[in-house]
């Protein structure tokens, strides 16, 4: 399914327009496209402001929250976060904007889908305290402004409240996700004490059984709504964490899932894809198909332009023309990276490959490692994890038995679009 979004046109001549092709990439096939991609950040203000100026959540600190996944408006870390990104564009040398630290893969639930499964280790001792937060002053030093912590589940390990209140409330937000057994009153009192920027809860499912079912754990739904209640009654920003595949977008979850997250006065819906990788790496069966990813994104779509709250920031939006022009993409080793607990460096979340260990060495050289390694020194319009040429290059070769995230040095360095783009060159 090729979509094409025509922006301008002048007696039948397209002078801006864009194709989303079968392979989720994004090309210009407009007579005025070059002139346009050379300003592309004026582009990707002016779409980055139409967003901010539809939405008001809040007050964090005194500024005015308009997504709970970025600095607050006018903030200092929002500041850093338009510096990096200025720097990134006129350099051509991204720049990072969020990490996102598993500080342990200590977990009470047992979830079939795990995006962190494969990656318990008994023979490498988690980062100590004093590591973790050098890994955080080293990633403030980097440039983020966005920090999140999860796991596991991060509530599992004692000295998470002590630092999210490491995190320099100037330079970047603190960010946590959990499955929502642990959010006690006194837990909730704790991460608001902290400086806690945003709380988001996992919902696999808008079905309580369903939920406990895929969490492998009974009761856990009912246990995570009554700490998401708490959270909110104590002022906090919350939001839901879920994913949509081909199974469930069929089912209509991610509407049900947003509907919940209206009827509970939440703040925002996160919605990933069904990325193959942790405990189903090489289980391609539910990945989305482009229909599908159409279905979010015009939902995600007519959610934002009637400014209904929550937003939902769907991950199938972000991989759109319209988030493309607003300069997203594939966030991957482009202004994200993540952390395992054991310091293991990599391009996402959702990516097992590692560039490097922060106990080896320092982490600018493995981001610089890492952009400029040949899978990674693009932007990329679609996330990668779900392209098959990357998959069949840099996913296929990891060995069943291999724990998680594998070295890069036991993969090849190769620029898996070579063959995607002489294909795609056949269908413009």
């Amino acid at each position: 399914m090729i979509r094409e979004r025509v922006i301008w046109k002048v007696f039948g001549k397209k002078l801006i327009s864009y194709k989303k092709l079968d392979d989720g990439t994004i090309v210009g096939n407009g007579f005025l496209n070059p002139l346009v991609d050379r300003f592309r950040l004026i582009t990707m203000f002016i779409a980055q402001a139409k967003f901010y100026k539809n939405y008001d959540l809040g007050r964090w600190r005194g500024k005015r929250v308009a997504n709970t996944f970025a600095p607050p408006v006018g903030s200092r870390a929002m500041l850093r976060a338009m510096k990096n990104v200025l720097r990134g564009r006129i350099l051509r040398h991204s720049r990072p904007i969020a990490m996102t630290f598993a500080v342990t893969y200590d977990c009470q639930c047992n979830c079939v889908h795990c995006s962190a499964g494969r990656h318990y280790r008994t023979d490498v001792p988690e980062l100590t305290t004093e590591e973790a937060k050098n890994l955080i002053d080293e990633s403030l030093n980097l440039g983020i402004s966005v920090l999140a912590f999860t796991g596991g589940e991060p509530l599992l390990r004692k000295d998470i409240f002590d630092l999210i209140k490491y995190v320099d409330k100037k330079k970047a937000v603190p960010i946590i996700f959990t499955n929502g057994q642990f959010l006690t009153e006194e837990n909730v009192n704790k991460l608001a004490d902290a400086g806690l920027f945003c709380l988001y809860v996992s919902i696999d499912s808008p079905n309580p059984e369903e939920h406990n079912k895929l969490r492998g754990m009974p009761g856990l739904f009912d246990i995570a709504l009554k700490g998401i209640r708490m959270a909110k009654e104590k002022g906090m920003f919350v939001g839901l964490s879920s994913y949509s595949t081909q199974s469930s977008i069929k089912e209509g979850r991610y509407k049900e899932i947003h509907n919940l997250a209206i009827e509970l006065g939440l703040h925002n819906v996160m919605l990933f894809d069904g990325v193959p990788t942790g405990n189903m790496l090489k289980d391609t069966s539910e990945l989305l198909k482009m229909e599908q990813h159409e279905e979010i994104r015009q939902y995600s779509e007519y959610v934002r332009e009637n400014k209904i709250v929550p937003p939902l920031s769907a991950q199938s939006w972000q991989n759109s023309i319209e988030s493309y022009l607003g300069g997203i993409g594939c966030l991957a080793a482009y202004i994200q990276y993540y952390v395992s607990a054991y310091g293991d460096v990599s391009p996402c979340d959702f990516t097992p490959i590692s560039f490097g260990n922060i106990r080896d060495a320092p982490l600018k050289k493995i981001w610089k490692d890492m952009i400029h390694h040949k899978a990674y020194k693009h932007r990329s319009s679609f996330c990668r994890m779900q392209n098959e040429k990357f998959r069949e290059i840099y996913i296929n070769p990891i060995p069943d038995y291999a724990t998680l995230p594998y070295t890069i040095d036991n993969l090849p360095n190769l620029d898996y679009r070579k063959e995607i783009i002489e294909n795609n060159k056949n269908k413009l």
